[in-house]
Order: structure tokens, then C-alpha cells, then sequence
């Protein structure tokens, strides 16, 4: 296998590893959710137990966090509980220094506190995008941009990073490859075999700078047809068009195509319903 082919080869390799990327970005770059407990308080004046922990996850989420404990080592778990306060319940976000306080006299009067396990279960809310294909811009100024307002996943900064890799990537080459055209048209260096070599590796370079600009190109304006796409079916799942409006354009589309013969010539012929 030359030179010409095993950069050929690379630059086919390179180009599958990009899609690849973009596939499986979302399994790159996400990061579950994760509560870590530091300590549990009890307050035996006022009959409430404290428990201090961390919800650890993407930013800008947000969780629904219930409180469960358990008697029996944990094979079964009571709850949620209901008397509770701190940072318990419906959108909660993500952070340190969290807690969350029990008042357990008031769920369970009979309370003893022998072999108690206290499990929180934390649940993501679903994030909820509306934008529309206007994003699309945004993706074509910077790739990526467009998808954080027309998606729900967490993160898209790999969009712009392939992007502009394949693009430096590919304007490396480019230069790389005109330097050795430059060289060879100087007739550097002077042995016929070295000659022809520098003129395979300057065409093998020069190939690979457009296998590379070509794929950041794709990435980048599949992106933008990509958050076109998603805003368009934003648009008709959050803001359909009322009833009324539709109603006033009806009148543009006939109501009923009917194929028949013509009486005199016999020929062949539509006719086309209107209903007012």
C-alpha cells in the first residue's frame, strides 16, 4: 500500500469517525443524575430528622425528589413521605449543600427509628422545547447554536467542535499540499523516484484537505437542516394554527378532483370542485 492510498484511506476513516460522533453524542457527553448523602440530623425538640445531600447532574435540569425510608433492610421502602420540607418535591435543581427535613410524627405517629434506611428517589422533568425554524440561523452562524433551542438534550458543543476539527484539519492539509506541489514544481529533490513521491504525497494531501472540508461542511449545514426540521414540527405540536385560520385558506384547495369524458370530444377530462 503508497503513501497515496493509506492517506486515502485516512481520510475515509476520519470521515466515519465523524458521523459516528454524531450518533452517539448524546452517550458522550450526558451525565446522569447523581445524589450523594452526607449526614442525618435528628432533632428530638421538634421530632423532625434532616437529611443533607447533593444532587449532582446537567445544568439548567430540573427534579422531581420524593423521600422514602425503609425498617426491614431495605427489602421495601414507605413513602413518599408527606411531611416534609427543604429541597423535596416538584423542580428542584441541581446543586450542593441540599436538605430536606422530616417531620415524622406527623406521618407515623409510631416512629421508633429502629433499622431505618432513608432512601431519595430524584426523577428528571422532561425539558421542554418550542423553538422554531428561525434557530436555524443560529446554527448557521455558529453549528450547534440552533439545537439547544430546538432540542432537549443536554449538550451540542460537540456539533461546533467536529465542525471547525475537520475544517482546521482539512485547511492543514490544503496548505501542507501546496507547499509540496510548490516544491515539486521547483524540481525538490532531484532523484526521479524522490520526485514522484513528493508529487503522491502533495496529491494525497490535497485529497484529504477536501475529504475533510467536504465533511465539516455536511456536519455543519446538516446541522442547520436538522434544527430547520425539528422547529418546523415545534411549530405544529406547540403553536398549531387555529381553527379560524385554517377555516379562511380552505377556499384555495378544491374540495373534490372528479375524472370524466367530455360531451363533444370525447376526450379525456378533470373536473375540479370548489365548495364555498
Amino acid at each position: 500500500m503508497n503513501n497515496y492510498q493509506k492517506h486515502l484511506r485516512c481520510s475515509m476513516i476520519m470521515f466515519c469517525t465523524a458521523f459516528f460522533v454524531q450518533a452517539n453524542a448524546q452517550l458522550f457527553f450526558s451525565k446522569k443524575a447523581v445524589l450523594k448523602y452526607h449526614k442525618i440530623t435528628l432533632d428530638t425538640a421538634k421530632n423532625t430528622i434532616t437529611l443533607n445531600f447533593d444532587l449532582q447532574g446537567p445544568a439548567n435540569r430540573y427534579y422531581v425528589t420524593r423521600l422514602y425510608y425503609s425498617s426491614n433492610n431495605a427489602r421495601s421502602f414507605k413513602g413518599p413521605l408527606q411531611a416534609v420540607s427543604g429541597d423535596i418535591g416538584d423542580s428542584i435543581s441541581v446543586g450542593n449543600n441540599k436538605s430536606v427535613v422530616w417531620s415524622f410524627i406527623k406521618d407515623n405517629p409510631y416512629f421508633s427509628g429502629k433499622n431505618v434506611i432513608f432512601k431519595i428517589e430524584s426523577t428528571e422533568i422532561p425539558k421542554q422545547v418550542k423553538g422554531g425554524p428561525r434557530n436555524a440561523f443560529k446554527s448557521l452562524l455558529l453549528p450547534g447554536w440552533g439545537d439547544y433551542k430546538v432540542r432537549n438534550g443536554y449538550h451540542y458543543e460537540w456539533i461546533p467542535t467536529a465542525v471547525f476539527t475537520l475544517l482546521g484539519a482539512g485547511i492543514v492539509f490544503r496548505i501542507s499540499a501546496d507547499r509540496l506541489y510548490e516544491r515539486y514544481d521547483m524540481g525538490d529533490p532531484n532523484s526521479e523516484v524522490a520526485h514522484q513521491r513528493l508529487f503522491q504525497t502533495a496529491q494525497s494531501h490535497n485529497i484529504l484537505s477536501q475529504v475533510l472540508l467536504g465533511a465539516s461542511a455536511i456536519v455543519w449545514l446538516g446541522d442547520v437542516l436538522g434544527v430547520y426540521l425539528k422547529g418546523r414540527k415545534n411549530l405544529k405540536k406547540y403553536f398549531p394554527k387555529p381553527e379560524e385560520e385554517v377555516k379562511k385558506t380552505a377556499w384555495l384547495m378544491p374540495t373534490e378532483i372528479r375524472p370524466s369524458i367530455a360531451q363533444f370530444s370525447g376526450r379525456f377530462q378533470l373536473n375540479i370542485l370548489w365548495k364555498f
